[in-house]
């Protein structure tokens, strides 16, 4: 027998006996439990994302240059590291060549120098 249905045979036996303030007392623990239900749903929720941010984060390589790779990419992919420390998303760098690539989402360009020799 679960939570719920013991709480419902109690506001049952509640009812019958004709106790109207425990009977009311009992609605209101219910409601608490309903909201409380509630906030662990959303906790829980709350708590896989930022697991699955702190697993990204673990796989982030960070350049001098302003973008970021994961280790676990088989081919290297170029992301922005602004929209990463800022929104917490990966957004692939767009190649226009020449080293030369650019942020879908929030325009930045981004000249990769990590190839050049001094």
């Amino acid at each position: 027998m679960g939570f719920y249905d013991a709480f419902k045979d109690v506001l049952n036996m509640a009812q019958k006996a004709d106790n109207i303030d425990l009977y009311r007392q009992l609605l209101d623990l219910s409601a608490q439990a309903l909201e409380m239900q509630e906030e662990i749903v959303r906790l829980k929720a709350e708590n896989k994302e930022l697991k699955s941010q702190k697993d990204i984060e673990d796989d982030i390589e960070y350049y001098v240059d302003p973008f970021i790779t994961r280790k676990s990419d088989e081919k290297p992919i170029k992301y922005c590291a602004a929209c990463w420390a800022d929104k917490k998303k990966l957004l692939p760098l767009q190649d226009f060549g020449e080293n030369d690539y650019r942020c879908p989402l929030c325009k930045a360009k981004i000249m990769d120098t990590s190839n050049w020799t001094r």
